[in-house]
């Protein structure tokens, strides 16, 4: 079962579950998409904390408990999830994560994208993100290791704009594409989700 953990998040208060202990070397956030919360993880946070690396499933704001709303991405305004990842990272640092690792899927994955320009985490998943299209200096600010994973049918489209900000990223970056229309978690339950997710936690489970 995992740990409860409230985290705050400006006037906010986030809801999150932590599978694992800390403090620990390395700690992943795991980022939920626009229609769906934390619970997704359920299924995959377990693999994580099982290779050692303990895993926090993050509710933005306005998601299954979390207070607030978030907001719709405008370029040049403050994103709330970027804003509630900065909180998710210090709160686990103050509790002992020496590294942190971000995994977010379609909105998420926007996220842990965006989130990642701090250049404050070892490692960064993409899953169907981006949605759309990224300039190319905002790509080039992709910090640490990267990985891109999305179908090549994705259902929103979101294959070449995943393509184009793999391309424009700076290395080290790897991308896998599967056969398929999924998006976000619904990768998870195609034919290829077991490859899929074991491509994902042994990306973030890697050890220098």
């Amino acid at each position: 079962m995992p740990t409860l953990l409230s985290i705050a998040s400006e006037r906010e208060t986030l809801q999150a579950e932590l599978y694992g202990d800390i403090p620990a070397d390395r700690v992943a956030i795991l980022v939920h998409g626009q229609n769906w919360d934390a619970s997704g993880w359920r299924n995959v946070a377990p693999r994580f904390a099982a290779r050692g690396v303990a895993a926090l499933a993050l509710n933005l704001r306005g998601y299954a408990g979390s207070s607030g709303k978030t907001n719709r991405y405008r370029p040049n305004a403050p994103w709330t999830p970027v804003t509630d990842l900065r909180a998710a990272k210090a709160a686990l640092r103050g509790r002992g994560a020496a590294q942190v690792a971000l995994v977010g899927a379609s909105m998420g994955g926007s996220a842990v994208l965006a989130s990642s320009f701090e250049h404050d985490v070892e490692c960064v998943v993409a899953i169907s993100a981006p949605v759309v299209a990224v300039p190319e200096e905002l790509a080039k600010k992709i910090g640490g290791r990267k990985l891109f994973v999305c179908a090549d049918r994705d259902s929103l489209r979101a294959a070449p704009n995943v393509l184009r900000c793999f391309g424009d990223a700076t290395d080290p970056k790897t991308l896998i594409l599967f056969g398929g229309g999924q998006h976000s978690r619904a990768m998870f339950s195609a034919p290829y989700g077991d490859e899929a997710l074991g491509a994902i936690v042994e990306f973030v489970c890697l050890r220098a």
